[in-house]
């Protein structure tokens, strides 16, 4: 799907193509979108809410063979490492790559500081070509759906970040390494000191497998949503609509208005952008509600049940990286919400993606309402090292930005101050 949307889409000259062509292409890079979904969905599906299969078996093996809590928390930390690097640590590992070979550049630590990209640009004119293409090799990876993608100002940013740590580049990638090395060896011990049965061997491989390869169907998807982003404009171009506009748009309203007189309805997309309500039927067809009958429908088919909370001083969830922290909460949920996360703060989230990473690395400790080992919060926070607890269920309910709050995260606790 990447590859023939990098092709047709993000390669080409959609300028070029005819009212039939465009949407020919735009058509299908959705279909592919929608297989890609169809495929996506079993992994989650073997790990689901109450449901837990193989972070469920492999929590039982090692509990069965580490003689205590810590044995078994840091065997579960090496068999819960994705199985290889994801997208997001291959950037990464570039973005540190690059910040080694300018590190003992007079000025440039200071300039990169101010994050005045022009007055870098001037000073450091080949390493902003590098950032250049930098950003034009990993804008997509924390794209998701939506966007907007990452720009240079955004990379320059996590620049910022690793500077702040007073290690340098060299030392972090070593760092990196070495974590990885270690998590190798302490699968190796694991299985040299203990006799497990070949389905146990199969879960521990599995698992790991499984981290990685749950946030890599994401990652293709983003990619192609990436992509599309440059179809959708020039459709938006031809008939005067928004980027949103062109996202709301039924694809047969599309398809009538590039192939003929470039008309739309646009009160009807306003409408489906507003709210809308897709029903699928027993045949595989799909029909949309819009306007006062989506409003109808959320009104009287959808039921919202509200949870009765108490006075809450302490909640209790599961550790997902181990550790203590203490700050200021900040609710995040969506990258518009970013700006107001400082460094050490506590984030608290229904459940993280990858468009709020700038924060996540702020973070002092996360907190999240759902989730399980294996969940976006879960991987990010051991990779970036900060103590987290998910699965609580109600912080988001219980808590608002301002409060202070203590996490315990290796005990699963935190309790607001």
């Amino acid at each position: 799907m990447n590859a023939w949307s990098e092709e047709n889409i993000w390669n080409e000259d959609l300028k070029k193509l005819d009212g039939h062509e465009l949407f020919a292409r735009y058509e299908k890079v959705a279909e592919m979108e929608s297989i890609e979904y169809a495929y996506g969905v079993a992994l989650p599906y073997i790990d689901y809410q109450e449901f837990s299969f193989v972070e469920k078996n492999v929590e039982n093996i090692l509990k069965k063979y580490s003689k205590n809590d810590a044995a078994y928390q840091r065997y579960f930390a090496a068999f819960t490492e994705p199985a290889h690097d994801s997208f997001a640590q291959e950037q990464n590992k570039a973005l540190l790559t690059l910040m080694k070979k300018w590190y003992e550049h007079p000025g440039w630590k200071q300039g990169v500081m101010e994050q005045f990209l022009e007055n870098i640009k001037e000073a450091f004119p080949d390493f902003y070509i590098a950032l250049e293409a930098h950003t034009q090799k990993y804008a997509w990876v924390y794209y998701v759906y939506m966007g907007p993608p990452f720009t240079e100002k955004d990379f320059l940013g996590f620049m910022v970040h690793e500077l702040e740590k007073q290690v340098s580049p060299a030392e972090l990638l070593v760092q990196i390494e070495e974590k990885q090395k270690s998590v190798v060896r302490i699968k190796k011990e694991f299985l040299k000191t203990y006799t497990v049965t070949e389905f146990e061997a199969y879960m521990l491989e599995l698992a790991g497998k499984m981290v990685w390869g749950k946030p890599r169907r994401k990652d293709y998807q983003s990619r192609t949503y990436y992509h599309m982003e440059k179809i959708q404009k020039e459709i938006g171009k031809r008939l005067h609509l928004t980027l949103m506009q062109v996202r709301s748009a039924p694809l047969d309203m599309v398809q009538a208005a590039l192939e003929g007189n470039g008309e739309v309805d646009e009160h009807c997309i306003n409408q489906i952008l507003k709210a809308h309500v897709c029903l699928p039927d027993a045949e595989g067809s799909v029909r949309v509600l819009y306007g006062k009958d989506a409003e109808a429908f959320m009104s009287n088919e959808v039921l919202v049940e509200e949870e009765k909370i108490g006075d809450v001083s302490e909640l209790t969830g599961t550790c997902a990286k181990e550790g203590r922290a203490k700050g200021v909460v900040k609710i995040i949920n969506t990258r518009n919400e970013m700006d107001k996360m400082e460094e050490g703060d506590i984030l608290v989230s229904v459940a993280t993606t990858p468009n709020i990473i700038a924060a996540m690395k702020k973070a002092g400790g996360i907190i999240t309402d759902e989730g399980g080992l294996t969940c976006h919060a879960a991987i990010v926070s051991r990779e970036l090292g900060i103590p987290s607890v998910i699965g609580t269920k109600i912080a988001t309910k219980v808590l608002q930005d301002g409060d202070v709050v203590e996490v315990d995260a290796t005990n699963g606790v935190i309790k607001k101050l």
